[in-house]
């Protein structure tokens, strides 16, 4: 289990189930607090209990109270939790990090070798055209997304991508504000791309405080602020993301990049994540992307593979 739902689920503490679904029961506890319990194929994360039982099905809004390191439920079911290991995410070595004008290269290999194997769903197939902006912030794709949640994200992720660019985060922060609660399930890609957007600035900020743009001391102000745009489940996810709680599989690849691990650790990394939910980890995967823009050159120049609307090409 994750560190802090082991902290969190003390004993004679009590609680409801918030959600159940096929992977996944969330809980919540009386202080407010969410808690998951999920099969061991789930990734990892602060708030995560992995399961190797069958997960139950429970009734949302039944109730379940901690005692001697075990959940009782409402139906006298005992989930025990005594012989669980503690999950921690490994701390980003801000004195390890690589200088940031090699990430730029870094991330443009990551991306080539990825896409050349992958189609991007939903939010995914963002990738492309954001990268494209890159190399020439005047360049137009003439993208056109096809689902409707992609249509309508797409101009203002686009306005995301070009603000990072410029290292306006101000502006980053208002555009936001139409992503939050845009899309389907508990977590709505536009919430999810929120999440992975904020988390890289939380690392950039991180890794290169000289940059002092990338503080952003309102963020937690800002969404509390929308939390009646979403539900409580990605309310709680974005809010971890933006104070640098992630899934581990982006928590690894945060570290892959911004240190000296090879290109094909950050792959393996953004291979796992792609297979959380059925587009969560693509969502994901974009906004962390964009939010690396935040340290490049306003007007980009990689040696190496370089991107056409067609795709890539050396």
């Amino acid at each position: 289990m994750g560190k802090a739902a082991r902290l969190w689920l003390s004993d004679g503490l009590r609680g409801k189930v918030l959600a159940s679904v096929n992977h996944a029961t969330f809980l919540l506890t009386e202080a407010g607090e969410l808690v998951w319990l999920a099969t061991p194929e789930s990734p990892q994360h602060r708030r995560c209990i992995h399961s190797t039982a069958p997960l139950p099905r429970l009734a949302v809004d039944s109730t379940f109270t901690i005692r001697a390191r075990s959940i009782v439920l409402e139906s006298g079911t005992e989930l025990k939790l005594g012989a669980s290991q503690v999950w921690e995410a490994p701390v980003l070595p801000v004195n390890e990090v690589i200088d940031f004008g090699i990430l730029p290269i870094k991330l443009f290999a990551l991306v080539a070798s990825f896409l050349a194997r992958e189609t991007p769903p939903g939010f995914g197939a963002f990738i492309r055209p954001v990268l494209q902006i890159t190399e020439k912030q005047a360049f137009t794709s003439g993208f056109q997304p096809e689902d409707i949640f992609s249509k309508t994200a797409w101009p203002v992720v686009e306005k995301i991508a070009r603000a990072c660019l410029s290292h306006d985060l101000p502006t980053v922060l208002e555009q936001a504000d139409a992503l939050i609660g845009l899309g389907e399930g508990l977590t709505p890609a536009g919430d999810d791309f929120l999440g992975g957007l904020f988390f890289a600035r939380y690392l950039l900020s991180c890794s290169y405080s000289h940059y002092h743009y990338l503080k952003l001391d309102d963020l937690s102000e800002w969404i509390d602020a929308n939390q009646p745009r979403t539900n409580q489940i990605s309310y709680t996810l974005l809010k971890d993301n933006i104070i640098g709680h992630a899934l581990e599989p982006l928590n690894r690849l945060g570290l892959a990049l911004l240190t000296d691990q090879p290109v094909e650790i950050a792959g393996s990394a953004a291979s796992d994540l792609i297979k959380v939910g059925h587009s969560t980890g693509w969502s994901l995967l974009t906004g962390f992307l964009v939010g690396m823009l935040l340290v490049f050159p306003d007007d980009l120049s990689v040696p190496g593979p370089q991107f056409e609307a067609t795709g890539f090409v050396s």
